[in-house]
């Protein structure tokens, strides 16, 4: 029988992660695994316990939690013969819910009993690993904010958003992409391999996890009475180029500023830079999917 490791963040979803890791331990995953169940106790713990299972011989890694706990084992799996399996326990469930992956920790269970193996793409930006949706610049702050607030869940990020979306000022860039290079004043550079932030928000709707593509979706300050419609094509799948919005696909990106810029990597705030190298590494990591979703 195969062994598995289940690392699940306790916090996760205002104390759900811990449910969730009670209801494996009773499910049919033990029919398939032997099963090791694990808790981070601190940042970076996800990443120890996946190196020390690949140390073992495990090869089957399952996350429980958010985008930071996916982001931390996958960081580790990257380039090895093992696979990730999620449950997404987050505050957005970005790429959980881009692979067709339920919130409901009971369906995910059973999803994860019937999942296949896939490759997916991966992201390095200025050598850190990242696997769904990035930022340099608005998101970057809110995710700042959002992380040294108190609070967790969709209202809070909401709420900073909202507050903070008209005083963010727009910045320069310099971009340079596939032998192009332009000076463009953006609010920011979503940097996109899966299609969604999460909470349904799809900022990237062609994004493929399989092309060997970065997506690069460069937002400017839209009119007040231009964001109804433009959150409505957000959180419908439906939102497209136009005046304020321009998306670059590309094998390598690099953005510079004339100043510090604010950086969140798969939703994890990092220290504002004046400098962004994005580059794929196509199907460098193992993922089980849901086996009705191609």
């Amino acid at each position: 029988m195969n062994k598995a490791i289940v690392i699940y963040n306790p916090i996760s979803g205002k104390g759900l992660g811990q449910r969730a890791a009670d209801a494996i331990k009773i499910s049919k995953l033990n029919e398939l695994f032997q099963l090791t169940i694990c808790q981070t106790e601190y940042g970076g713990h996800a990443k120890e316990i996946t190196s020390k299972g690949l140390e073992d011989g495990v090869r089957y890694f399952i996350a429980v939690g958010g985008d930071g706990t996916i982001n931390e084992v996958g960081s580790v799996l990257k380039g090895k013969d093992a696979a990730l399996g999620i449950i997404p326990m987050g505050s957005g469930n970005g790429l959980a819910k881009h692979i067709g992956m339920s919130t409901d920790y009971n369906q995910a269970i059973l999803q994860l009993y019937n999942a296949k193996v896939n490759s997916i793409d991966t992201l390095t930006i200025n050598n850190r690993f990242a696997v769904n949706v990035s930022g340099f610049g608005f998101d970057g702050y809110v995710a700042y904010r959002f992380n040294h607030h108190g609070k967790r869940g969709l209202s809070t990020y909401t709420k900073i958003g909202l507050t903070e979306y008209f005083k963010y000022p727009l910045q320069d860039f310099e971009i340079s992409f596939d032998n192009q290079k332009k000076q463009v004043k953006k609010h920011m550079l979503v940097i996109a391999n899966a299609s969604q932030f999460g909470n349904a928000a799809i900022i990237a709707p062609t994004a493929d996890l399989t092309d060997g593509i970065i997506e690069i979706v460069a937002v400017e300050l839209p009119p007040v009475l231009n964001i109804p419609a433009i959150l409505y094509r957000l959180f419908t799948g439906k939102l497209k180029d136009n005046k304020y919005i321009q998306t670059y696909k590309c094998k390598s990106f690099i953005a510079r500023s004339n100043k510090p810029v604010h950086l969140h990597i798969d939703g994890e705030s990092m220290e504002p830079v004046n400098e962004i190298t994005v580059t794929v590494e196509p199907k460098s990591l193992f993922i089980l999917t849901p086996s009705n979703v191609k």
